[in-house]
């Protein structure tokens, strides 16, 4: 039998249930709240967020989404909301969550989204799948992040990357700018890219470059000239601003021919100016947006794009200039060659006449008194020795040609040998003289063959200062001389000999009465260094620097003069350097310079007294002038 419950039980109960109720109340509260709450914090999120029931239907999007794609909650709400999709990606997001494992419910997606305009944005998917206890699908919270401009900014650095590196592989202007305007066009997404420049001496605008999805529109672009007019790039030119027309009225026929001539309509365009410097030399264009249309960035784009252009479009006009230039330096230098080669050999006969009619001259005047003609042959004698190694300086300098005149004299005396013979006996009764006057061609006119040989350098220097000591006999001047051994070097003799006299001579012309000279020779390295070292004048510093260029004068032209060789500033030809400079890049060896002017006479015009002595006199700074030339001879590796 079931009691029945008294008064006390049933207050208790109420109690325990108005506890209960009370707790319910609360939660329900909790719940109001905490829904309040996620509703705010959704609605605050700057991040787009929709929400989607078990069946894949709309039941929330809060205002970011509203204001990054345009669709309001009251378009999408109890619908698919698959407006906002591509419709090459309609299947993507409901694939991948079939694909999500059981246990995993977020996921992570890069992938495209629409907007109500029908622009295609770059976005960040989050999605957050809500499972029932089964595990199935039963809602899910989508949170984009639309990251469209951070992608056409890492694009558009990556394009200025490619670029800034494709610089030095296109020395070509035209595949250059072919390939920045390639560039250009995938980075906008355009249907061309063209760099369009000004001629304004016939005020037109012509297409140095262009890029077109159709290759033979292409060429139909780069073959148009156009008038400022036809082109809006007319008004960029006029004004200086960029310029971005994105709807071409259908009436508009200022522009028609512009298209009949390139073969397309151009239905939007984006346009910089090419700037050099305070002028516009062009424009940089991209046309036909394939999605949407064109906005400031990019704009900036191309103007960012535009500068590298023009620098390049300058650069290639230098370097134009620089090789027009370099062609005709070229041309004249070479007929400056041809010249100096030409009067070279011109020298030869004129001299060879001069110096045997002196000789015949000097034969017929033994008679008179040796007083009355002596002295004007030896000036006369010495300028022709100056004549002859002006030749010899200016024939090494300008070697590599072809001579005929050896073969050309040989072949008349060969054909008319005995026509000769015959006459000179007839003349002069002398035979023998054919041989003599072979000999003379040969000694004239045969070409120069030097033979490379083995040659000890501090005994070949030693017999060269003994050599040259009787010039130098009327110079109060002190030879040092530390000539150690070593290897031999392999160089022909003849242009050793030229470089070894003309340095120990330029010393000695560039010291005055009193001085020293130090020569050297001593094996270093891999090779043997020979050195002369002048206690004299020295360079200025100008001088050093053009003292191998040939026929220049380390002297004032005031103070310049033709005196003997050895004699203290004799006053060079200015070649004998320039000779020595060409002999060490056709023999493989290193000649250089150092040198200090003296204090004394630190300018070209100022003039030494010409001895220790006579310096020593005058009050100022001790005279420390030197010039030391080296030449190094390195040995030649056997295989």
């Amino acid at each position: 039998m079931v009691r029945k419950p008294t008064y006390k039980d049933l207050e208790i109960r109420i109690k325990a249930l108005e506890k209960e109720s009370l707790k319910s109340e609360k939660a329900e509260q909790s719940t109001r709240t905490a829904k309040k709450n996620y509703k705010r914090f959704l609605e605050f999120l700057p991040y787009p967020v929709i929400v989607r029931d078990s069946k894949g239907l709309v039941t929330y999007l809060n205002p970011a989404f509203t204001k990054t794609f345009g669709w309001t909650l009251k378009e999408l709400k109890g619908k698919e909301g698959k407006q906002y999709i591509p419709d090459d990606l309609r299947d993507e997001l409901t694939d991948k969550i079939k694909t999500l494992p059981i246990r995993k419910n977020v996921l992570r997606l890069n992938t495209k989204r629409l907007t109500k305009d029908d622009n295609i944005l770059d976005v960040i998917i989050r999605i957050g799948v809500d499972r029932d206890q089964n595990n199935n699908p039963e809602g899910i919270i989508i949170v984009l992040r639309d990251v469209t401009m951070e992608n056409r900014i890492k694009r558009n650095r990556g394009t200025m990357n490619r670029i800034s590196q494709a610089l030095p592989r296109y020395p070509d202007l035209r595949k250059l700018l072919f390939y920045v305007n390639t560039e250009i066009k995938e980075l906008l997404g355009t249907e061309s890219a063209n760099t369009i420049l000004l001629n304004k001496t016939q005020k037109e605008f012509y297409f140095l470059s262009a890029v077109h999805d159709d290759p033979t529109k292409r060429e139909r672009i780069e073959k148009a000239r156009f008038s400022l007019d036809e082109l809006l790039a007319g008004q960029v030119v006029k004004t200086g601003n960029s310029m971005i027309v994105n709807d071409f009225p259908d009436n508009q026929n200022q522009y028609q021919s512009r298209d009949r001539k390139i073969g397309y309509k151009i239905k939007n365009v984006a346009l910089v100016p090419l700037r050099n410097k305070d002028r516009i030399i062009g424009i940089l264009a991209a046309d036909n947006k394939k999605t949407g249309d064109f906005d400031d960035t990019d704009l900036e784009t191309l103007n960012t794009l535009a500068a590298t252009v023009a620098l390049s479009i300058e650069n290639a006009r230098v370097s134009r200039e620089l090789r027009k230039a370099y062609e005709e330096l070229k041309s004249l230098n070479h007929a400056k060659d041809k010249m100096i080669s030409h009067l070279s050999h011109e020298l030869k006969t004129p001299v060879a006449i001069l110096l045997s009619s002196f000789k015949i001259l000097s034969k017929r005047l033994v008679d008179l008194p040796e007083g009355t003609w002596r002295p004007t042959f030896e000036r006369i004698q010495r300028n022709l020795d100056r004549i002859i190694g002006i030749e010899g300086e200016v024939y090494d300098i300008v070697e590599n040609k072809e001579i005929f005149h050896h073969k050309f004299f040989s072949l008349i005396l060969e054909q008319c040998q005995d026509e000769f013979e015959a006459l000179i006996a007839e003349e002069i009764g002398e035979r023998g003289v054919i041989a003599k006057v072979r000999q003379k061609i040969e000694d004239i006119f045969s070409p120069r063959d030097p033979v490379v040989r083995n040659i000890f350098l501090n005994q070949f220097v030693k017999k060269r200062i003994k050599a040259i000591q009787p010039d130098m006999a009327h110079r109060d001047i002190s030879l040092i001389t530390r000539l150690n051994a070593s290897s031999p070097i392999q160089i022909p003799v003849e242009p050793l000999r030229k470089t070894v006299d003309g340095l120990i001579r330029n010393a000695i012309e560039n010291t005055p009465d009193g001085g020293k000279i130090e020569i050297f020779t001593h094996q270093k390295d891999h090779g043997v260094a020979f050195m002369v070292k002048d206690h004299g004048i020295g360079l200025t510093r100008e001088a050093q620097k053009r003292i191998f260029e040939g026929f220049f004068s380390t002297q004032e032209t005031l103070n310049y003069s033709s005196k003997r060789p050895f004699d203290f500033n004799a006053g060079g030809k200015g070649a004998d350097l320039l000779r020595m400079k060409i002999f060490s890049e056709k023999y493989n060896f290193k000649i250089s310079m150092t040198s200090n002017r003296c204090r004394r006479i630190p300018k070209n015009k100022d003039a030494c007294p010409g001895s220790i002595q006579d310096c020593q006199k005058i009050a100022g700074p001790a005279c420390d002038g030197m010039t030391t030339v080296t030449c190094f001879f390195p040995f030649h590796k056997t295989s």
